[in-house]
């Protein structure tokens, strides 16, 4: 006790004392006084105030008046776990309370709180619970099998580099239908010569409305027997024909007229075949520029005076 107020600095005596008249005299430790003292001083201090209470209260007064022991049925803060547990475990201790000694207190020699030996929180417990984790993995790899004469790696008994067979026929299923494979499809322009082509959008009146009939390439083209000439525009992506018609010098058919709304846009009536039957229709052309638009016009005008020329070839004479 003498100690313990050398270490205080004080004289106020520790805890609370009995007077005469029964009367309790009681003096209060300042927190500043601990938070001046060194870990060994308060670590000191401690067993001290342990040893201290133990001289005065029977064994059964220094649980009632610190930490009373509660029953396994009621855990609290310091009975959670099992004493036969390892890793972090509050179990009550058999002999000592809060700050017992031998009898397994938090700061006792037993089980404690950042114990080694005696599976504390960084103890031993870490290490086996990382053994454990090694033991369980070696045990799934094992568990994998391999299948008969298969080599890891999926390579063969001579480490050679197995390759999946490619599957050609399907057992007991015949298709419908077989497609053969050619060099080249014929389109119908093999005997024809390209006399103009250029990128643009093709509309066709329909139901009261222009509607898009596809973009490609406006294209005049010459069949180099009869002389005659056609338009032909063919979309870009799927190769559908959009437009065939032939351009003649018959009105209303083939009479180039520039759009009301945009001179980039011309508009003719043509007897068109693109659906694979005569159809007459009202088609639109649209291109990037004016200048562009001029020029179709121009080559437009000039098929139509060689396609009346081919004709009038074609006549025998009288």
């Amino acid at each position: 006790r003498t100690r313990v107020l050398a270490l205080l600095g004080s004289s106020a005596p520790l805890g609370a004392e009995r007077g005469a008249g029964g009367s309790a005299r009681q003096a209060a430790m300042q927190r500043s006084d601990l938070e001046g003292l060194t870990a060994p001083q308060l670590q000191q201090l401690i067993a001290d105030a342990a040893a201290v209470l133990a001289s005065r209260c029977s064994a059964a007064d220094l649980s009632a008046a610190l930490l009373p022991i509660p029953s396994s049925t009621h855990p609290s803060l310091f009975t959670f776990g099992s004493a036969a547990a390892t890793g972090v475990s509050f179990a009550p201790p058999e002999r000592g309370g809060l700050f017992g000694g031998s009898g397994g207190g938090l700061f006792g020699g037993g089980i404690r709180l950042f114990g080694g030996t005696g599976g504390g929180l960084f103890g031993a417990a870490a290490a086996t619970a990382e053994a454990g984790s090694a033991a369980a993995a070696a045990t799934t790899v094992a568990a994998a099998p391999l299948g008969e004469g298969e080599a890891p790696g999926g390579s063969d008994e001579d480490g050679e580099l197995v390759g999946d067979e490619e599957v050609t026929a399907v057992y007991g299923w015949t298709p419908s239908i077989t497609l053969e494979l050619v060099d080249s499809v014929e389109t119908g322009e093999e005997g024809e010569e390209e006399l103009y082509s250029q990128r643009s959008k093709l509309y066709r009146f329909r139901d009261g409305e222009w509607k898009e009939r596809g973009l490609g390439e406006a294209r005049l083209l010459r069949n180099r027997e009869t002389g005659r000439i056609r338009f032909l525009l063919r979309q870009e992506k799927t190769g559908k024909v959009a437009a065939n018609h032939f351009v003649i010098e018959h009105p209303p058919y083939c009479d180039l007229r520039p759009n009301e709304t945009s001179d980039k846009i011309l508009v003719w009536c043509a007897q068109d075949y693109a659906d694979g039957e005569l159809q007459v229709e009202q088609l639109a052309l649209r291109f990037g520029t004016s200048e562009l638009a001029d020029a179709f016009k121009e080559a437009f005008a000039d098929a139509k005076v060689r396609n009346a020329a081919a004709a009038a070839a074609a006549v025998p004479n009288a």
